[in-house]
């Protein structure tokens, strides 16, 4: 693993992203089965990727936090924690490549993030959002203890169709802890 490991879960290790990790970004944004969840509408060349990595690395204003998940040393996806505004609250994202899906490797990173965020970061609250028909995604945060704070209605255009966004919340006094994750 190129990068510095992070956090550090049971399966998982969550490593900083490096300039290494171009091409990996790159074909993770521009997969179709990933794009669908996140809101890359256009193709993400070398350059775009580049600037995500660069304003990553280089965050002075502390407001983001962004690690690759990784599995027995193979990057498989990207968990981030971004707006963050201590001590309030911080937004919380995740994607897996397809091959890595639905064996908890997103719900055990998600999980270590928002361990993260209450106990060493001081946060009071952590939020999220899907896209409505993510069902896999709404129930890893049913799974952390993240309650249905809303929906957005219409406020996502995909494949021709506007979608509705689901929103969530969950408070560090309902947080469990990380080894209390199902």
């Amino acid at each position: 693993m190129p990068g510095a490991t992070f956090l550090r879960g049971d399966r998982v290790a969550l490593r900083t992203i490096e300039d290494e990790d171009i091409e990996l970004l790159q074909r993770a944004r521009n997969d179709p089965a990933l794009r669908r969840g996140l809101l890359f509408r256009y193709p993400q060349n070398r350059a775009n990727v580049e600037t995500f990595i660069e304003e990553t690395i280089a965050d002075d204003d502390n407001d983001r936090l962004s690690l690759l998940i990784c599995v027995d040393g193979e990057p498989v996806g990207s968990v981030s924690l971004f707006n963050i505004l201590p001590p309030a609250s911080g937004t919380l994202a995740y994607w897996l490549l397809p091959d890595y899906r639905g064996d908890g490797y997103a719900t055990e990173s998600a999980g270590l993030v928002v361990d993260y965020a209450f106990q060493t970061l001081g946060l009071h609250r952590v939020l999220a959002w899907t896209i409505d028909y993510n069902e896999a995604s709404q129930s890893l945060l049913h799974r952390l203890g993240f309650s249905h704070e809303g929906t957005y209605r219409e406020h996502v255009f995909r494949n021709g169709d506007f979608h509705d966004t689901e929103h969530y919340g969950l408070l560090v006094s309902e947080w469990s802890g990380y080894d209390k994750i199902d």
